[in-house]
């Protein structure tokens, strides 16, 4: 392991301060990470089953992460492969020695993200760079990914913030989101989707037709293999050892850095998490874009109601000509309340009315003139009384009958009784 520079650079200003840089880093982003946390968290679930049937919508999301990987790695590993040098547009070579110590290549997510997506798909390097450069130019991954590639050129130093955001949050969270989608179960990871949002690109099945018996045995032994080598380390403790070097480096050489750098360092990592929070917002429109397109319209079998039956043509139409042939014979609700002149005022207005109701009725078909309407005498404000006494004779009726009729069948079975009777003795 290298030692720090300890060449003297009159103008670099080193920082020196009590609290790490990685501390300062959590510091300015603890109120992001928290609503990172939340945005993802509640999200993950439509990722595995029974929301998702398959993997395409976790092959979505890394195919919209992929880019931001490769953008910041390639610049990271162009830096690398340039000799530093005082001439403009060249990186110094003290923060070309930092960027060079705290690189740990088996930290990289590219070449495992794009495994992982062509696991999933089937797609071959051509298709998936041709998926790549179409979703990395829409809505806020496109500025995001030229904002990287501009602030990185001018600024490199800020390729730590990008290193210790994206990297350290795979242990963290990291640990969870993995854990989650293993659950999901190997028959979930191996059904191949049927293409993926938003370029709508087809997938395809790992070819086997034509093969070797060692190529047929290598598919098989991916298949077995979830998609998840993004979220896992080869080392020996999965990662965790190499979280413990990256951050040992990055202790080691920040006080290398000028106070300038430092706090250029700590606002893009707040820029970072902001730019994932929009990230996810781009991905909820495309999932919701994905749901209204591809939800099938479902409508429920409804039971007929007795507005639909009245709905019909024919039955509306005789419906409302027996109210209509009703209404002109006077033949109406005995409760409803209507004085005896209304129903004299209404006889004139009888034949405009039923001809204007009436105009859908075929010309062929006639109806009769109307018929006198009876006088009652409480059809009004007698009605009332007149229900109340009708019901109370006919209580009392009732309770006549019942007795009577019993005294009748008496006497007669009395009758019979004695008849017999009389006839055997005689």
């Amino acid at each position: 392991m290298a030692s720090p520079i300890t060449m003297d650079y009159p103008d670099n200003g080193s920082s020196q301060t009590s609290k790490s840089l990685a501390g300062d880093i959590m510091s300015a982003t603890r109120p992001m990470h928290t609503k990172i946390n939340k945005l993802i968290t509640s999200r993950l679930p439509l990722a595995v089953p029974p929301k998702a049937p398959d993997s395409g919508p976790y092959a979505c999301g890394l195919l919209h992460i992929l880019p931001i990987y490769m953008t910041f790695e390639r610049l990271w590993l162009d830096i690398l492969d340039t000799p530093p040098g005082d001439a403009p547009g060249q990186i110094s070579e003290r923060m070309h020695t930092i960027l060079k110590e705290i690189h740990l290549p088996q930290l990289f997510r590219s070449d495992r993200l794009r495994t992982d997506i062509k696991s999933m798909t089937g797609w071959t390097d051509d298709i998936l760079d041709l998926q790549i450069n179409g979703i990395k130019g829409t809505g806020e991954l496109s500025i995001f990914i030229s904002h990287i590639t501009q602030v990185v050129r001018a600024k490199p130093h800020v390729l730590i913030a990008y290193s210790y955001n994206l990297f350290m949050a795979l242990f963290a969270g990291g640990r969870f989101i993995r854990a989650t989608l293993e659950k999901a179960g190997e028959e979930f990871w191996q059904t191949v989707p049927e293409h993926i949002k938003p370029t709508m690109q087809p997938c395809e099945p790992a070819p086997i037709i034509g093969s070797s018996l060692e190529q047929i045995e290598e598919i098989n032994h991916s298949k077995n293999i979830m998609p998840l080598r993004f979220w896992s380390f080869d080392s020996e403790n999965d990662g965790e050892d190499l979280k413990q070097e990256y951050k040992t480096k990055l202790l080691q050489w920040e006080s290398e850095l000028t106070a300038e750098e430092r706090e250029d360092i700590l606002q893009e990592s707040v820029y970072i998490l902001e730019n994932i929070g929009l990230l996810v917002g781009q991905l909820d429109a495309v999932c919701s874009e994905v749901q209204d397109d591809e939800k099938p319209v479902v409508q429920m079998p409804m039971r007929p109601s007795l507005a639909s039956l009245l709905g019909g043509t024919q039955f509306g139409a005789r419906l409302r000509d027996s109210l209509l042939i009703a209404r002109e014979r006077g033949i109406g609700n005995p409760f409803r309340s209507k004085s005896l002149d209304a129903v004299e005022n209404e006889k004139g207005d009888t034949a405009t009315s039923t001809e204007t109701a009436c105009s859908g009725v075929p010309k062929s078909m006639r109806f009769a003139k109307s018929l006198p309407i009876p006088p009652r005498k409480h059809r009004a404000a007698k009605d009332g009384l007149d229900l109340h006494t009708k019901s109370q004779r006919r209580d009392a009726s009732g309770t006549m009958i019942g007795p009577a009729l019993v005294g009748v069948f008496g006497l007669f079975f009395l009758y019979v009784i004695y008849s017999r009777v009389g006839g055997v003795i005689v």
